[in-house]
């Protein structure tokens, strides 16, 4: 799971009805990355820059029957999508063969994602390009934008895809149940929060050909007195295990962090591969923090340090 702020304000722009509102929230961050084993975005360089933005243009309705509906539209990019280099020549040649297709255009990793959703006392049906419920929960990272440890703790679950799910809340439960209409995906999910305490166990049933996989993950986590911690673990048929662990301490503006994690299963080239690293985070207020991890995935040396913030 990435270690980004979520957006915690919102401009509210007049939509022409009483009970109608169009929000728009995001969330960034800049700095650089560090991987001893390489950067993927960065042409076989073991450091370079790194940003990230996150941008939520949310609109909502309430009907006379008491509905909620509204609409969703995400737009992502990082910097992955400026090393995608290409020369004028290449690109028009690409377009003489392809014509004008997204094929020929630099920038692969900044995306347009939509959904729509209802609300009511039935809880929340939402439609499009969303996240299957699994998604929702995994170990934290340490870092700016994350060092990768949360990786390795993640990597025996195979998690489907989907297009439609609906959302339930009770009291100190959550319940979810996501599935993909076309792959036939889906998965179920439950979790608890009572305070200090907080858990949450999932279920995902992937499709692909004549493979299907069938992840349970868990998740046990704690908070009180400035410290913070949680476990995760997740197993999947012909996958194995994979589990990690993650612990923090607020004092005054600052945050400490660190993370193991490791995985023993058939899905990656070396079973048995563990990460671990430490963090620290500074608040600079107004939801502006100065950040940064060290540590090792895999015996190769990874680090961040940059700034994240929320608007």
């Amino acid at each position: 799971m990435k270690n980004v702020l979520l957006a915690t304000t919102a401009l509210v722009f007049s939509a022409g009805f009483a009970a109608a509102e169009v929000t728009v929230t995001g969330s960034a961050n800049m700095g650089f990355k560090y991987n001893e084993a390489g950067l993927g975005y960065a042409d076989g360089k073991d450091a370079a820059g790194w940003y990230e933005i996150d941008m939520d243009v949310t609109g909502t309705m309430e009907a006379d029957s008491g509905l909620t509906f509204g609409a969703n539209i995400e737009l992502d990019s990082d910097y992955a999508a400026l090393t995608d280099r290409q020369s004028l020549a290449d690109v028009y040649e690409c377009y003489l063969v392809e014509g004008f297709s997204d094929e020929c255009a630099v920038g692969s990793n900044e995306t347009l994602s939509a959904s729509v959703f209802v609300s009511g006392s039935f809880g929340t049906i939402t439609v499009g390009a969303i996240d299957p419920i699994a998604e929702d929960y995994g170990l934290q990272d340490i870092g700016f934008d994350g060092i990768g440890i949360d990786d390795i703790a993640e990597d025996a679950g195979y998690i489907g895809e989907a297009d439609i799910r609906w959302d339930y809340a009770t009291g100190d439960f959550t319940f979810g149940v996501s599935m993909h209409t076309i792959y036939e995906d889906y998965g179920l999910g439950i979790g608890y929060d009572q305070g200090a305490f907080n858990a949450a166990l999932t279920y995902d049933h992937f499709e692909g050909g004549s493979d299907d996989v069938n992840t349970t993950s868990l998740l046990l986590g704690y908070e009180a007195n400035g410290f913070a911690g949680h476990i995760y673990v997740t197993d999947a048929t012909d996958n194995g295990t994979s589990y990690g662990i993650y612990g923090s301490y607020v004092t005054g503006p600052w945050l400490f962090e660190a993370a193991y994690a490791k995985a023993d299963d058939d899905s990656i080239t070396a079973p048995g591969v563990d990460a671990y690293g430490i963090g620290a985070k500074y608040d600079l207020g107004g939801g502006a923090k100065l950040a940064g991890g060290l540590g090792s995935v895999d015996s190769d040396m990874v680090a961040d340090l940059g700034v994240t913030f929320s608007f």
